[in-house]
């Protein structure tokens, strides 16, 4: 049995990795590979948790991550964001169902941010959301990615499809000034 890392960039995610990798990290990983301008960062595999805790040596790879990221823009800040094996389904979404914590720039700020994202996994939204989905899981398993996070004056979300009909020719968005957080959380409307 071969040792399976606890971390990945973007650029080195294995094809084996891809599904403990979630839908956002494992898609991430896909276009920055195929040349998309994504945001550089990393995706910090379960394997790395040890229920909710990040385990001592993980959190010596994702200072290495971070350094290697610091070494363009000394004053950059990050985005921490989930990435879970059961989002994106055909069964469900669970878009804005756990945290994102965006703009930390400190290695305690980011390990804080890390800390909250994989214990929004047994939040009751999610569980709620599990529950209406008619979902018999109701703790999911995440990875976590870590990002630049990019300063937009305007956010959104974009359906390649309209959301109600499925029409193909119709695009649909919804977009805020600023970061999107604010829209996928529901705390403003578009």
């Amino acid at each position: 049995k071969g040792f399976m890392p606890m971390i990945s960039s973007f650029k080195e995610l294995a094809k084996v990795q891809e599904p403990l990798a979630g839908g956002k990290g494992r898609t991430l990983a896909r276009l920055y590979r195929a040349g998309y301008r994504v945001p550089d960062g990393f995706i910090i595999l379960p394997a790395a948790f040890a229920g909710d805790d990040l385990i001592d040596d993980a959190w010596v790879q994702v200072q290495a991550y971070l350094a290697r990221l610091r070494r363009d823009d000394r004053n950059g800040s990050f985005a921490v964001r989930s990435s879970a094996l059961s989002e994106d389904s055909t069964e469900a979404s669970f878009a804005g169902e756990f945290e994102t914590v965006l703009d930390v720039r400190t290695d305690e700020e980011i390990r804080q941010a890390i800390h909250t994202v994989r214990r929004s996994r047994h939040s009751a939204r999610v569980q709620a959301y599990s529950q209406a989905q008619g979902l018999e899981e109701t703790e999911h398993e995440i990875a976590i990615v870590v990002q630049r996070l990019v300063r937009a004056e305007f956010s959104g979300v974009l359906f390649t499809a309209d959301p109600v009909t499925g029409d193909l020719m119709r695009m649909t968005g919804n977009f805020v000034p600023g970061l999107g957080e604010k829209l996928v959380s529901g705390q403003v409307n578009p």
